[in-house]
């Protein structure tokens, strides 16, 4: 029994390093819903654990680390409670009561069961993992005991949160009754995206378990197929909040913070720097400045940042990404559609109107406008 990698157990690998790394930096991220940042940290750590674990049975490292084996069974009854609570967190619909913590008691119940194994000694470890685990060829057979059927129950547990979680999302979206903004919109897209994996990961995990119920011969590709999809999980969440920092940046809501309770910023002085604020972006165009800032667009105002932020925040409902953003998509419309600009290509156009890249224009024209700058361009040409 010779330990080793092959290439696609080495993806996995680097899958699983990859996710601890992003926990680590989510765990410490000092923006945004930092409680919401926190639980999503956990739900990728379980996942880079579970993976590591199951890559160590497929390697056979596992016997040089016996009693890492099962201990990350029970993380299968926490992807769902976890990903109900971000979204929960994320949209502002949590508020902590007792009660709550029955949603941990499925993972409680796995580990008291599984708790003499957890203490065997390493020597019954050992020979459990060389005569058992780590064959090639294992059989498919198996009893209806407490085991199998606690494994069972974590399909159709998987399954009620998912259901649970895109429930809340729908009752969210009602209640705020389309009144979000570019920036909520992107963040309640991708709980939506989230809980659409999560049901795809449960469908899976059923196929699978259905395969072996009815006497599939066992082969490895299987385990593959289960231990991909969380190891898409973990490269999904950490390339959507790369592409999109303000997931974790920013809360969902646009809330009064009680920050602002104590600012000496009167509504008169509030109303006037608004209007003030709204000329100098007609007029000058800073949003095209491609590194504008927050502190750049208060110093040209003469007030602060904090009392920007705040007019942002409570009078225009907006934060500062969404707002300058708001102006460029504005002008790039206008340019993509004068006689005059027709020579120039979309990305001299992106360029033109403050973005830096042509990915993240197209991006933000469509969450703006529904549509790419190609599209929008093609439906405003009149029929010749």
């Amino acid at each position: 029994m010779t330990p080793s990698l092959n290439p696609w157990t080495f993806i996995l690998l680097l899958a699983a390093a990859h996710g601890l790394l992003l926990a680590v930096v989510l765990m410490l991220h000092k923006r945004g819903n930092r409680t919401a940042n926190r639980v999503l940290a956990i739900l990728v750590f379980v996942f880079s654990l579970r993976l590591l674990e199951i890559l160590g049975i497929w390697t056979k490292y596992l016997i040089e680390l016996p009693h890492f084996f099962t201990t990350t069974a029970s993380f299968l009854y926490l992807y769902g409670p976890l990903l109900y609570l971000y979204a929960a967190l994320s949209t502002g619909e949590w508020r902590f009561k007792k009660l709550h913590l029955l949603h941990l008691l499925p993972v409680v119940v796995h580990i008291y069961i599984h708790m003499p194994l957890y203490i065997a000694p390493r020597e019954f470890k050992v020979h459990l993992l060389s005569n058992f685990v780590l064959i090639d060829n294992p059989s498919t057979s198996f009893s209806w005991d407490v085991y199998f059927f606690i494994s069972i129950l974590q399909i159709p547990h998987l399954l009620f949160y998912t259901y649970i979680t895109w429930k809340l999302l729908n009752h969210y979206e009602e209640k705020i009754n389309g009144r979000l903004l570019t920036v909520e919109r992107i963040k309640l897209g991708w709980l939506r995206k989230l809980t659409v994996g999560f049901g795809g990961l449960w469908g899976i995990w059923f196929l699978y378990t259905v395969a072996i119920l009815f006497g599939a011969r066992y082969f490895v590709e299987l385990d593959y197929l289960v231990s991909g999809a969380i190891g898409f999980m973990i490269y999904a969440i950490g390339y959507t909040t790369f592409q999109h920092p303000e997931i974790i940046s920013d809360g969902l809501i646009v809330k009064h913070s009680p920050k602002y309770e104590k600012s000496a910023l009167t509504a008169e002085r509030a109303e006037s720097y608004s209007q003030k604020l709204s000329t100098i972006m007609k007029t000058e165009k800073l949003f095209t400045q491609s590194d504008l800032k927050l502190q750049d667009l208060a110093k040209r105002l003469s007030i602060s940042p904090h009392h920007l932020s705040q007019i942002l925040n409570e009078r225009m409902q907006q934060n500062f990404y969404d707002f300058i953003n708001q102006y460029r998509i504005e002008e790039a419309k206008s340019r993509l559609t004068s006689p005059e600009k027709n020579h120039h290509t979309i990305l001299e156009i992106a360029y033109d109107v403050g973005f830096n890249n042509k990915a993240s224009f197209n991006t933000a024209f469509k969450k703006h406008v529904g549509q790419t700058p190609s599209q929008f361009k093609k439906s405003q040409q009149l029929p010749s």
